[in-house]
């Protein structure tokens, strides 16, 4: 018994005990004393509390996953690709961040002269100390020559095959060691900054798109039946359905069965490579736009299954969130070699272009989260721009509340030796004191509580650290 127990019992054994003599007019003998006192001694004792040994459950953040706010709104994210993006757009908007991370601003960070992935493990902990989600990538699924996120001479069909499971079960280890809920992004925008190849083309994958256009190919050259843990692709190998998105399907599939099924990382979530969303027409204009010697109609075939969202989604089992990426963005003379007028797109036109490719997530991926993974309100290069300003109070409140599927976003920045003509000629990094700052401060004040800073988890509760 401890030490205050034995007070509040000699307490209240005294008490009784003169409360006894003072009721009573003739006193107990000895043995009645004694025998009265145990009775109370034992009914004091009973009725001392005994402290709670029950603790609250830890949370284990290596079997969470990020998920959607559970009565709605919208993440907010920034890309940090210059040091300081984060906080300018957190300064322009007056709020912080839930997605990405000044210690790790992008997927892209970690890999070294070899291609090979690498995860920071002090700076992924960083990051969650600061109430920050942060975004990994193993290879991009981007058979390209140069790709500078995969080993020289990458393929998917040599993923597929396991050529590169020593180097991924070394980076499946320092994911381990982080332990926390992550998104898992699989490539990046394999139908727009990626559609030269999307998962690659022939018999081996590692031809272009071009390439199939013109050898009118591109069809029926991927046979995953043949491939280790084939029953991954039993409805695959489809032939009128475009090899490049066949592959990245498998692609996806199969970084899913890696990390999460033999590697064991349930806390990694996964999206859809941020599928891009392009201008209605934009198979016809790339039609046009090819040479005469082209069978335009086997091209137009070809680009449709390849632009399929239908076709290239892996299935609920393989995805956790779907990805897009929305710009709204102009192209202009001076910035696109071979263009002979400017091209300015008029706002609705933007939302036309998302309404088709959100009829295409419905009806593939009913029940998925949406999230923008690459969002931008720019006007070419300008940092200071009137048009730019139009679009973000125009197009953000539009967002929060015409897409109720869209539960986040994270804005887009680039680094300087991306912005020139003919790459990538828009500044889209927001900055206080410009009239894209003003118009998104206004945009979030008028949207605060559907604006969120902190990620839900899959356990219902919120990032520990906001």
């Amino acid at each position: 018994m401890t030490t205050l127990c034995m007070k509040h019992l000699a307490v209240v054994l005294t008490l009784s005990f003169v409360t006894g003599i003072w009721l009573s007019v003739s006193l107990p003998t000895p043995v009645e004393a004694q025998s009265w006192n145990n009775r109370k001694r034992q009914q004091q004792i009973q009725k001392v509390p005994v402290p709670s040994t029950q603790t609250t459950p830890v949370r284990d953040y290596s079997l969470l996953k990020i998920v959607p706010p559970p009565t709605g709104g919208l993440y907010l994210g920034q890309y940090e690709w210059v040091q300081n993006d984060i906080t300018t757009f957190e300064s322009a908007s007056g709020r912080k961040t839930a997605l990405w991370s000044k210690y790790r601003g992008s997927w892209a960070n970690g890999y070294d002269a070899a291609g090979q992935p690498h995860f920071d493990v002090q700076a992924g902990n960083l990051a969650w100390q600061e109430g920050k989600v942060i975004v990994v990538q193993a290879y991009n699924t981007h058979p390209a020559p140069g790709e500078s996120e995969a080993p020289q001479g990458f393929t998917v069909d040599k993923l597929l095959n396991g050529v590169y499971d020593t180097e991924l079960r070394r980076f499946a280890a320092e994911l381990r060691q982080y332990g926390k809920p992550v998104f898992f992004i699989a490539g990046r925008e394999p139908n727009g900054v990626g559609a030269d190849y999307f998962g690659g083309f022939g018999p081996s994958g590692d031809k272009s798109l071009q390439w199939a256009i013109e050898n009118k190919r591109g069809f029926a050259e991927f046979h995953p039946s043949t491939l280790p843990y084939s029953s991954l692709y039993s409805d695959m190998g489809t032939p009128y359905i475009c090899d490049g998105v066949e592959r990245l399907k498998a692609a996806q599939r199969y970084y899913y069965d890696f990390f999460v099924r033999r590697e064991g990382l349930k806390f990694l979530t996964f999206d859809t490579m941020g599928w891009s969303v392009n201008q209605v027409n934009q198979i016809e204009y790339d039609v046009n736009d090819l040479p005469s010697s082209i069978d335009k109609t086997y091209a137009r075939q070809l680009l449709q299954s390849c632009h399929s969202f239908a076709n290239f989604y892996p299935g609920d089992q393989y995805v956790d969130w779907v990805s897009l990426n929305f710009y709204m963005i102009d192209y202009y003379a001076k910035d696109w070699p071979g263009l002979t007028q400017d091209h300015v797109i008029p706002i609705d036109d933007h939302f036309a272009a998302l309404d088709a490719v959100m009829r295409e997530v419905y009806t593939a991926a009913p029940t998925k989260p949406v999230f923008f993974m690459e969002l931008g309100f720019a006007d070419g290069m300008l940092k200071n721009s009137s048009w730019a300003a139009q679009k973000i109070a125009a197009g953000l409140p539009r967002i929060i509340s015409g897409y109720p599927q869209v539960h986040g976003f994270a804005m887009w920045s680039a680094h300087p030796s991306w912005m020139i003509p003919g790459i990538f000629p828009y500044d889209c990094l927001i900055r206080p004191g410009t009239q894209q700052g003003a118009a998104l401060k206004n945009a979030v004040m008028t949207n605060t509580s559907a604006l969120l800073s902190c990620v839900y988890l899959s356990d219902g509760k919120l990032h520990p650290n906001c």
